[in-house]
């Protein structure tokens, strides 16, 4: 009796194994591997890898773009900047003192000041004195 619960237990983890292994074609196609310009996504086993690369967008350099690099992509992409509508000025204020209020971002007023006036300069519907419009 227990060789045959042995034997009934290899059979089993042997298909066990089998299905794991061919059900990566099943889920992929015929190609264990696809490669696209930017991604990769790949089974090895049981084990699928998927490598999402993409490029953070360049801003221009201007006064305030370090600090706004090092400190909005703290806890965010920076791509999330491009995906936001042209805002009016009080909005990037607003948006700024929402990251130190609500989340608690340690930035001191002139540093968010600069860091508003930055965003102003790249991301918004008014022209002129920028500075003088987030006061």
């Amino acid at each position: 009796m227990k060789n045959k619960i042995l034997r009934l237990s290899f059979i089993l983890f042997t298909a066990a194994i089998y299905s794991c292994k061919h059900s990566d074609e099943k889920l992929t196609g015929a190609a264990p591997v696809m490669n696209t310009p930017a991604n990769t996504f790949s089974v090895n086993g049981g084990v699928r890898e998927m490598n999402i690369n993409f490029e953070n967008p360049e801003f221009p350099q201007k006064e305030g773009h370090d600090l706004f690099v090092s400190y909005c992509a703290m806890c965010h992409s920076l791509r999330y900047i491009t995906t936001q509508p042209d805002f009016p000025a009080k909005t990037w204020k607003a948006e700024v003192n929402k990251m130190i209020h609500s989340y608690n971002v340690p930035i001191d007023s002139v540093t968010a000041q600069k860091i508003t006036d930055y965003l102003v300069s790249i991301k918004s519907n008014e022209k002129g004195d920028t500075h003088a419009a987030t006061k």
